[in-house]
Order: C-alpha cells, then sequence, then structure tokens
C-alpha cells in the first residue's frame, strides 16, 4: 500500500467533503475518492487550488469500502 494525502474540498457543491488524493491526470487536476459517491473506480477530477491539505496521510485502502472507513477515522469534521 503507498500513502495518500487526506484533503477537504474548498469550492463547489461537494465543499468542505474530506478526499483522498490518488493521483493527478493529465492537466495537473487532483483525482480525489471518497469511497462512497466518487470511488476508485471513477474518481472526481479536482482543481488543486480548491482543495485544502488537512497534513494528515493514510495508506490507501484496496476497496472502496476501507476508503470510507479510513476518511472516517481521520475524525475531520465534513
Amino acid at each position: 500500500m503507498r500513502k495518500v494525502s487526506a484533503v477537504i474540498s474548498k469550492a463547489g457543491s461537494d465543499s468542505g467533503r474530506v478526499y483522498l488524493v490518488v493521483g493527478t491526470d493529465a492537466r495537473g487536476y487532483a483525482l480525489c475518492v471518497d469511497g462512497r459517491r466518487h470511488k476508485l473506480a471513477a474518481p472526481k477530477s479536482k482543481n488543486v487550488r480548491h482543495l485544502k491539505l488537512t497534513g494528515r496521510e493514510v495508506e490507501l485502502p484496496a476497496t472502496d469500502s476501507g476508503i470510507a472507513s479510513a476518511i472516517a477515522r481521520l475524525d475531520i469534521p465534513f
């Protein structure tokens, strides 16, 4: 497993939601997952200017339910 950063969305309809950043796309946008609405198979593309770093890193779980659980354990308010 690899370490990924936890971030909070600052803009858009998902403002305040916590995501894990699993990579970047060709445009330089962050690929974000939360295990519920945005799963590993279809990550959400977010402009990095619209994300706030939490300073926390977690091991990337292999499943979507594991991602949702990892975010819940971070205890970051939505």
